[in-house]
């Protein structure tokens, strides 16, 4: 199933059937969050360690907790604004060419906007600041 590469006969990307969710359940939804959720935070250990050295226990954990629900919040409410602009700026674009053309542009433009405020990011600390 699938559509098949013409240059070298492989699939490169599922089949819409494959993606229907028939068989995600619950357990398989835990595994991923799980496997996400074991990396630990580099932000996390570098505080931790600092904090283990200079024998602040409890300030440490509690610095760890603090970062771990601000990222939740903000995390969580970053894919909700994304899902919710998606689905208004699909519903607004209609279906057909336009929409299509119109998914387009803000797909492409929201990825310059990200690799530009990288590049804004990068480029001020490489200059030290100042």
């Amino acid at each position: 199933p699938g559509e098949v590469c013409e240059t070298c006969g492989h699939s490169h990307a599922p089949d819409p059937a494959m993606l229907s969710g028939d068989r995600f359940d619950w357990k398989t939804a835990w595994s991923a969050v799980a496997a996400v959720g074991i990396r630990p935070c580099s932000g996390a250990l570098i505080v931790l360690s600092f904090a283990l050295l200079n024998g602040l226990w409890l300030g440490g954990l509690l610095s760890v907790l603090a970062m771990s629900i601000g990222t939740a919040i903000t995390v969580s409410a970053l894919a909700t604004i994304a899902v919710t602009a998606k689905n208004w700026a699909v519903y607004f674009a209609g279906d057909g060419r336009i929409g299509n053309r119109i998914h387009s542009i803000v797909e492409i433009g929201g990825a310059a906007f990200i690799f530009i405020v990288g590049l804004l990011l990068l480029s001020a600390s490489l200059s030290g600041g100042a």
